[in-house]
């Protein structure tokens, strides 16, 4: 038999030898590789899907408590429900204010709408290599006074 097909028959199994020594250990390296690949693939994910989730809440939070603030003066005077345009921008700070890492991007208060968009910049954890951040943007509206669902 030639030297790289040399079978070794001591005792137990036949088994190949020379050339086939160290191939294990390869395979077992490049699956490694592969496993923590997925896995820091599926952590940066769940984290887009957090902070998305994050921002969203954040949105819809803070144009709910903008769309509270009404002009009581116009109120007491005419009997119309009017949004007061400074307490709104006002709450919708105060509210962000109390979230770590999300910041309001714009404010809009039009009639009795109050619309708002945050953003979240998000670092991945366990990152290889150079790291890459990614900013989470949402923006919601809040209708004051309405009662039912909107069609």
């Amino acid at each position: 038999m030639s030297r790289r097909a040399r079978i070794e028959r001591d005792s137990g199994p036949p088994r190949l030898v020379d050339h086939e020594r160290g191939s294990v250990s390869i395979a077992g390296a490049v699956f490694g590789l592969g496993i923590f690949t997925l896995i820091g693939l599926v952590l940066m994910q769940g984290q887009s899907l957090g902070s998305l989730s994050r921002t969203r809440e954040a949105a819809d939070n803070a144009a709910r408590a903008g769309a509270q603030q009404i002009d009581t003066d116009h109120l007491l005077g005419t009997g119309e429900v009017r949004l007061d345009q400074a307490l709104a921008v006002q709450a919708v700070n105060d509210y962000a204010a109390n979230l770590p890492g999300i910041s309001v991007t714009s404010i809009r208060v039009e009639d009795a709408t109050v619309t708002v968009t945050v953003a979240e910049t998000v670092t991945p954890i366990g990152g290889v290599g150079r790291t890459r951040t990614f900013t989470a943007t949402e923006s919601a509206t809040a209708l004051r006074g309405v009662t039912g669902a909107i069609e």
